[in-house]
Parts: C-alpha cells; sequence; structure tokens
C-alpha cells in the first residue's frame, strides 16, 4: 500500500533538516497530483495554473518544514 506521506517529509524530519530545492518540488508535485480534478477552496473560479502551482509549493514547505518562514 502506498504511504500518504511524502517519503520526503519523513526524512527531512527524522534528519531534522529542511528540505532541499529538489524535495520541495517532489512533494509539490505530489500535493498538486493528489488534487487533479478538485475546484479550489470557496469555488474561486476554474483556478489558474500557476495558482495551483503557488498553493502546492506553500502546502509543500508546510509539510517539510513545519511552519511558513
Amino acid at each position: 500500500m502506498p504511504s500518504t506521506i511524502a517519503p520526503e517529509v519523513i526524512a527531512c524530519i527524522a534528519e531534522g533538516r529542511p528540505p532541499t530545492p529538489g524535495e520541495l518540488a517532489r512533494v509539490a508535485e505530489r500535493v498538486r497530483a493528489d488534487l487533479v480534478g478538485d475546484r479550489p477552496a470557496f469555488a474561486w473560479g476554474d483556478g489558474q495554473p500557476e495558482t495551483a502551482e503557488q498553493l502546492s509549493r506553500r502546502v509543500a514547505e508546510l509539510a517539510l518544514i513545519g511552519s511558513r518562514r
């Protein structure tokens, strides 16, 4: 069964370190893939691709770092 937690998140937590740019990009891509077909929160229109990319990057950063900078 596939893990619901990205391996990059597990590695960063286990090693007590911030993510590499590559790890951040991979987790953001996973977030985007998980959300394909879902409508944006509060029905903000069709959702622009750049909006989805920005949101997924923020979610990935929160998952990997634990808080916003």
